[in-house]
């Protein structure tokens, strides 16, 4: 596998890990976790053993996931990711690393996508 493919890969991964601990730490209980990684949502929804690069972190989300009443993992396509991007996108303008104080940048992102609902 090339380098950069293993980097997107192992980077995917992480974003699944971090979504599946901010879930935890905003008290959901039932959670659908969605990636445009189809190597990612295959490793995490298999019953057999994850020999992958990415098997250390695969093990953490799925333990991560058993803390869960409901936790579903689901693939989609990269094209309607854009609501997604747009968030990313935005909390990266608010802090480009992944810190304590990630709370306050995902309430107001939430808040948008709620707006956003309201108006569909």
């Amino acid at each position: 596998m090339h380098n950069l493919v293993r980097m997107v890969v192992l980077a995917e991964a992480m974003a699944v890990l971090h979504g599946l601990q901010f879930a935890r730490d905003m008290g959901f209980s039932r959670v659908i976790l969605e990636s445009d990684s189809k190597m990612v949502i295959r490793n995490l929804q298999a019953s057999e053993e994850d020999y992958s690069e990415t098997m250390r972190i695969t093990w953490d989300v799925k333990t991560l996931a058993r803390g869960f009443a409901s936790c579903r993992f689901e693939f989609f396509k990269r094209e309607g990711n854009t609501l997604v991007h747009a968030m990313a996108s935005e909390a990266m303008k608010h802090s480009p690393f992944w810190v304590a104080g990630y709370r306050r940048v995902w309430k107001k992102l939430l808040d948008v996508f709620r707006l956003l609902l309201y108006c569909f």
